[in-house]
């Protein structure tokens, strides 16, 4: 959306961003995403030739698909959606286990919490030092506050369970 880009480069934005954790974009997809979005009309392309002599499609929104972009940030940025978590499959079959396995394996999970939450505040503090946008450092602070969360459900559970 900042700019017009060939596949490549938006590619290695997905890349760049650590997009592949929070979207569900893969390399073939871009692809096919950039086909289907240009033939409703939301891209437009042009062939150019490289600095290296290369072929490329160039890609950049319409006039339309700058329309339908923001309203659909808008949309996202003003509704909540569920999400799915694989602990919930567990939750649901806790019955199958052992009460020592599934304490063994909450503690495995809790350690894998704290690992993520040091990990997420590694990523803000260097988001931060960079300069990066408030919505960059955001998408690092969201996810420690819904980690934070998760590992106050888990200490509850953790108790109630025992």
């Amino acid at each position: 959306s900042e700019k017009s880009k060939h596949a490549y480069e938006i590619e290695n934005d997905i890349k760049e961003r650590d997009m592949r954790y929070w979207t569900e974009i893969s390399m073939s997809s871009v692809y096919k995403l950039l086909n289907k979005l240009e033939k409703k009309n939301l891209l437009k392309s042009e062939v150019k030739l490289s600095n290296k002599n290369v072929v490329q499609k160039i890609y950049s929104l319409t006039d339309q698909g700058k329309i339908v972009f923001e309203n659909k940030v808008k949309e996202l940025i003003s509704t909540w959606q569920p999400s799915i978590y694989p602990i919930d499959i567990s939750l649901a079959n806790l019955s199958l286990l052992k009460k020592e396995q599934v304490i063994e394996g909450l503690a495995k999970y809790m350690e894998s919490l704290d690992n993520e939450v040091k990990c997420y505040q590694e990523l803000e503090k260097f988001l931060i030092d960079n300069k990066c946008t408030l919505g960059n450092i955001q998408l690092a602070t969201r996810r420690i506050y819904m980690l934070k969360g998760e590992k106050e459900w888990l200490q509850g559970f953790i108790l109630k369970y025992k």
